[in-house]
């Protein structure tokens, strides 16, 4: 009698059905989880023909009210969860010692299909602080649904549409439907989404508020001009005293943000590799938003740079007056951008890698490009083709003058200095090293001096770097190494802290390189987590290649991967460098110890491990432009608490892994083994996440999504499914049953 009223919801396809009916097409409502355990879990998400069908009949519906159902179905193993050992109802059988056990294991987690979000082209996923970037547009957004009373019935789902492209959310499961806007809570977190085409003359530029599900994107025109929209990045304020001395700006302060999005942009692709890097004002606000590109090499602002350097040759850099060399911006694409003092002012001003591929039509036979290799011909991959690529400063521009009483900035007019103004952009770009192309990472490795280090995935180049850049008026790189050369395609470089203990004062993180930032600016690490690009088919190769021990058979146990762990590949008989490199086998994860001593960075080896080996490209007609995998890696925890402390001891971070055209997510779970190498490096599979499309990054945040039930505090995982045109959304738990208030009987 005092049970709580279930809710369900209603689709116009099951209108005018009796309650039976009605049960029978609502069975797939059921909420799909599993356990992790000690054997790795591959759950397989494809579209289920019910939900779909369901789906798209409540698509016809024109009331925002309705709720739409998923029309994702999680398998595990190849069945179904409720077949499955690894269902969370069969979990719930084991006593508390049985779950205690699993749970000082770090093996036992729940897994949780929660959501789907529908957007055209998926590519990167960032979550950023709800405060910052888009917070004037959500509010312009929830202003109108409080005029015409969209949020005032609690049991009504919002299906908010961005663009004509009708982008939407959909649960997998039954929904409370509370808002935290309507329960007063602030929200914390918002998700920006990037997308891409070849086929289209603009790039995909969304967010998703985690707590309410409101949506919406950029203006048409801002869409238009960031044609391959890459990783974004939120912007710091500036702050001035009335001295005129800058205030530095902790970037994890979400009071100190502006509502502004700093846009990488470009790609390797004829048409898009002219990209830039912008910044939008007010992104997504109907009337407010502007943008200003800072490089001057795309649109408009590409043809005012243009004029500007009129005498300078777009074939090579030119020395400034102050002899630094300031390079052209025409042709460059960026995938990832970062602000960071290197003036020592106080100025934040913008670190970034850039790339540029020559035209096939300017090259000719017998010809040497400019790092040496001999020119290429049609059959040559990628990789190979010659390219330039550059670690470039863009200087932010520093005010004429300060107003005495106020201390504000101004211009040369009197007028208030604005550094994004069309007075200033684009900004003066420096090179400062040549080699450095796509991703990096930066750390202070020696406290004491007066430098910081730039950890450099050199993707073309296919080698890790090391550079060290003296900070001063005019910043330069003073001292260079090459970590590695036989790593292959690097990609993607962070930083990590994988030991249980790391607490070294001379040694700290600046910016981790990850759009999870689980290491914050003064954090400790202790390695340096790589991924190795390559482009190996997964029909070139089978089940148990190499050294690769039989896998458990499937019976609801395990499944067999062809992703194979470090901890499985080094023969007695041999040693770690024979070994590691016997088992390199397609892409592969690999990890870097930083070397003891306060100076070791410098002259002593890097410790490699093989963490995961084996990924490899799923051939599509969708993903053949230089295909590769994995993509990014990354390092979270299961909770937003962080790391547990067991006998003064730190818990080691899961690590998730986007496959990028290996059309899959891996999240890895730490094991203890003292026998190998390096016992903080050695990981096994907790789960493989097969989408059936290319999965280009991973976003993780710890925020309630939306109005489904799940479990406060624990991370939610967000998989782009980029030709599925919808991202995946995953909520972890620890396996106790938090659905106390609701019905079960009927799995609503």
């Amino acid at each position: 009698k005092n049970k709580k009223k279930k809710t369900r919801f209603q689709s116009p396809a099951t209108d005018g059905l009796s309650k039976f009916h009605r049960n029978i097409l609502a069975s797939t409502m059921t909420r799909q989880r599993c356990v992790t355990g000690q054997y790795p879990l591959c759950i397989t998400v494809k579209e289920n023909p019910t939900r779909k069908w369901l789906s798209s009949a409540s698509g016809k519906s024109t009331s925002t009210s309705t709720a739409a159902a998923s029309t994702s179905e999680m398998l595990v193993n190849g069945t179904s969860i409720e077949k499955s050992l690894a269902s969370y109802d069969r979990f719930q059988w084991l006593d508390d010692e049985e779950r205690t056990i699993l749970h000082q294991e770090n093996a036992l987690m729940s897994l949780e299909l929660v959501a789907e979000i529908h957007l055209k082209k998926p590519g990167y996923v960032n979550i950023l602080p709800a405060s910052a970037a888009g917070s004037s547009a959500a509010g312009e957004q929830q202003n109108k649904y409080s005029e015409v009373g969209a949020w005032k019935n609690r049991y009504k789902y919002p299906t908010v549409t961005s663009d004509e492209n009708r982008n939407s959310m959909t649960t997998t499961g039954k929904s409370n439907n509370l808002s935290r806007r309507n329960r007063g809570e602030m929200e914390k977190e918002r998700m920006w989404i990037t997308g891409f085409s070849l086929t289209k003359q603009s790039g995909e530029l969304h967010y998703v508020d985690i707590a309410s599900g409101q949506m919406g994107c950029v203006n048409e025109q801002t869409a238009k001009s960031i044609r391959w929209p890459n990783e974004v990045n939120s912007v710091p304020t500036q702050y001035v005293d009335s001295i005129g001395s800058h205030h530095d700006t902790d970037s994890h302060d979400t009071s100190q943000l502006q509502d502004a999005l700093l846009v990488s942009d470009g790609f390797l692709v004829p048409g898009r590799d002219n990209g830039g890097l912008y910044v939008v004002s007010r992104p997504g606000h109907e009337s407010n938003e502007w943008k200003v590109c800072l490089t001057g090499g795309h649109g408009v602002d590409r043809l005012v740079n243009k004029l500007e350097n009129k005498k300078r040759s777009a074939d090579s850099d030119a020395p400034d007056d102050d002899g630094s060399v300031v390079g052209d911006d025409d042709g460059w694409f960026y995938h990832r951008s970062v602000w960071i003092d290197l003036t020592g002012d106080g100025r934040q001003s913008i670190l970034t890698a850039r790339a540029k591929r020559p035209s096939i039509l300017k090259k000719s036979d017998g010809k040497k490009s400019s790092d040496g290799d001999n020119d290429v011909d049609s059959n040559r991959n990628s990789y190979s083709m010659p390219t330039k690529a550059q670690l470039v400063w863009l200087e932010r521009p520093k005010p004429f003058s300060y107003d005495v009483a106020t201390g504000t900035p101004l211009d040369k007019d009197g007028l208030v200095f604005d550094p994004f103004g069309p007075k200033h952009a684009p900004w003066k770009v420096r090179v400062l090293d040549e080699g450095p192309d796509v991703m990096f990472s930066i750390a202070d490795l020696d406290t004491t001096d007066d430098t910081v280090e730039v950890f450099a995935s050199q993707f073309f180049s296919r080698k890790l770097t090391l550079q060290s850049i003296r900070i001063g008026p005019i910043p330069k790189v003073v001292w260079r190494r090459v970590l590695d050369d036989r790593c292959g395609a690097s990609f993607s470089s962070i930083l990590a802290n994988l030991d249980r203990n790391n607490n070294i004062p001379t040694r700290k993180v600046i910016d981790c390189g990850s759009t999870i930032p689980t290491l914050k600016p003064g954090d400790g690490f202790s390695h340096l987590l790589v991924t190795s690009h390559e482009c190996t088919l997964a029909e070139d190769t089978k089940h148990g290649h190499g050294q690769q021990d039989e896998p458990v058979d499937d019976d609801n146990l395990g499944f067999a991967s062809e992703i194979r762990m470090g901890r499985d590949k080094m023969p007695s008989n041999s040693n770690s460098n024979n070994s590691a490199k016997s088992t390199i086998d397609g892409g592969s994860l690999f990890s870097y110890r930083v070397p003891d001593g306060k100076d070791g960075w410098r002259s002593k080896p890097w410790l490699r491990s093989v963490i995961a080996t084996g990924f490899r490209v799923k051939g599509q007609l969708g993903n053949m432009i230089n295909p590769g995998a994995p993509g990014f890696c990354y390092t979270f925890y299961p909770t937003e608490d962080g790391p547990r402390t067991t006998s003064g001891a730190l818990s080691r971070p899961l690590i998730a892994i986007a496959g990028d055209c290996a059309e899959s997510a891996y999240i890895l779970r730490p094991v203890d083994d003292e026998t190998v190498e390096d016992p903080s490096a050695n990981y096994a599979m907790m789960c493989e996440i097969e989408c059936g499309a290319t999965v280009g990054s991973i976003g993780v945040g710890y925020e309630d999504f939306c109005f489904t039930p799940q479990q406060s505090g624990y991370a939610k995982i967000y998989v782009p499914c980029f030709e599925k045109d919808k991202i995946l959304v995953f909520a972890l738990g620890d396996g106790n049953d938090d659905d106390s208030d609701y019905d079960s009987d009927d799995g609503w």
